[in-house]
């Protein structure tokens, strides 16, 4: 379970919006969906790293006085390490009846009636008794922005094209600030030619901030909060004057980007037409950058190209996965035991998907889909190590999970391996399986010949 949690952190979809390119006339689009992380947030990369840091100090408590996604991503990812978790709450928060922290591991402090008082017992008990300061803004910026530096490497491999533009939400300012770091990276090491332009989306007033910024000679001149309505849909976009915000405001400026502010009812509107074409989950207030990439749409600032909208909490129950040995908990035979269940009557001898998967996880691939973080199919493609005589790869097995019906897995898994493969594979299938004929078919293989197996076998 802890290999399977723990290499699900980060590694995140990226899918194409087909329906939305049709909508609006532009392609390629593709949506980068965080909320495939195991707690369903961002937020686990950062508190994957924070726990890596912590123990590779030898510090074996972590602190945190913030309730909150980072808390939430705390509690499920430490109970896999050797660490225990002290999470200092408000003594009105809501947070303490959540059944998230009922772990071992975790101990909660109801500590004052604000915020800052429990950021402060954090900073306190920390340098008293040589805990781990987890809170986020405090010790942890360069940390947080090194772990979303990652999701830039994922979309330049996942693209595998130039990235003309990235649309995220803009809160603290640490997704830019992040991304930014990592494209540079991979731009001072001629990975990439350009960097793409960061569009940062946020309430209306982010404008006149960055506007405020330029005209300041790159100084940021924040607007009072108090100035700003809140709502359910902004509460956590109040945050123009952290100390990050000049950072932020830098790295937008240095790749050329912009801030696209949102009003409630355009948040509303381009966020209720995108859900009735696109089948992904996320909520309403992380829907800012849909919201900013439609809306730049229809100003005409966007054409033809590639475009990735990173949407924090954004998920599909269904998530393919390329897996290798060192990342599932299942033993081989565990492996091949299910895959023997799965196909039923089209199974093969034991032996033999028993070296089939083991040649595929050295030298080919295998595919692993979860819905709803449950393991619903597999797929074996092994190199066959020829580039002409034969296709380099060949699909030695897909089997799903009978029980799991109706969801497209087969489809997801087959695309996957012609996605990861070139196209340049392979398939057996028994002359009487008809579906799967339709299926493959539908997928772009054609019959090319009768495969005969001397009897002796």
């Amino acid at each position: 379970m802890k290999n399977t949690i723990i290499n699900m952190v980060g590694k995140t979809p990226l899918v194409r919006a087909e329906n939305l390119e049709k909508e609006l006339g532009i392609s390629k689009i593709y949506l980068k969906l965080e909320g495939n992380n195991p707690s369903g947030q961002r937020f686990d990369r950062l508190a994957h790293l924070l726990i890596k840091d912590a123990v590779s100090i030898n510090k074996r408590t972590i602190c945190m006085g913030t309730p909150g996604p980072l808390s939430n991503s705390l509690a499920l990812i430490s109970q896999f390490y050797d660490v225990e978790c002290v999470f200092a709450f408000p003594t009105s928060s809501r947070a303490l009846k959540n059944k998230l922290f009922n772990k071992e591991n975790i101990k909660l402090v109801e500590c004052g009636k604000t915020q800052a008082e429990c950021v402060n017992y954090c900073s306190e008990m920390s340098e008293k008794h040589g805990w781990y300061n987890a809170t986020l803004g405090m010790e942890n910026n360069i940390l947080n922005m090194t772990a979303l530096s990652f999701i830039s490497q994922e979309l330049h491999n996942q693209v595998k094209e130039e990235i003309d533009t990235v649309f995220s939400l803009m809160s603290y300012g640490f997704s830019v600030s992040g991304l930014h770091l990592g494209f540079r990276q991979l731009w001072i090491n001629n990975h990439i030619k350009k960097l793409p332009k960061l569009y940062n989306c946020t309430i209306n007033e982010g404008n006149v901030i960055y506007e405020s910024y330029k005209k300041n000679s790159l100084k940021i001149k924040p607007l009072p909060n108090e100035k700003i309505k809140v709502t359910r849909y902004n509460r956590h976009l109040l945050n123009f004057n952290s100390s990050i915000a000049q950072d932020a405001l830098d790295s937008i400026y240095d790749a050329n980007g912009t801030i696209t502010g949102i009003t409630e009812e355009e948040l509303l509107k381009y966020t209720g037409k995108f859900k009735k074409i696109e089948n992904i989950k996320f909520s309403t207030e992380n829907g800012y950058a849909i919201a900013g990439f439609m809306k730049e749409v229809e100003k005409g600032n966007i054409s033809n190209g590639n475009h990735v909208i990173l949407l924090n909490d954004g998920r599909v129950d269904l998530d393919v996965r390329r897996v290798t040995r060192n990342e599932v908990d299942m033993s081989i035979d565990e492996i091949v035991s299910n895959i023997d269940e799965w196909l039923m009557e089209y199974t093969d001898p034991l032996y033999e998907i028993k070296e089939a998967l083991e040649q595929a996880f050295e030298t080919g691939f295998v595919l692993m889909s979860f819905y709803n973080n449950q393991l619903s199919g597999i797929s074996v493609i092994v190199h066959t190590g020829f580039e002409n005589f034969i296709p380099t790869y060949h699909l030695g097995y897909i089997a799903t999970k009978r029980t799991i019906k109706g969801r497209g897995i087969a489809t997801q898994l087959l695309r996957k391996a012609i996605e990861l493969s070139g196209g340049n594979i392979s398939l057996h299938v028994e002359k009487d399986n008809n579906r799967a004929i339709k299926l493959y078919e539908k997928m772009g293989f054609k019959k090319s010949y009768l495969r005969m197996i001397h009897q002796s076998r």
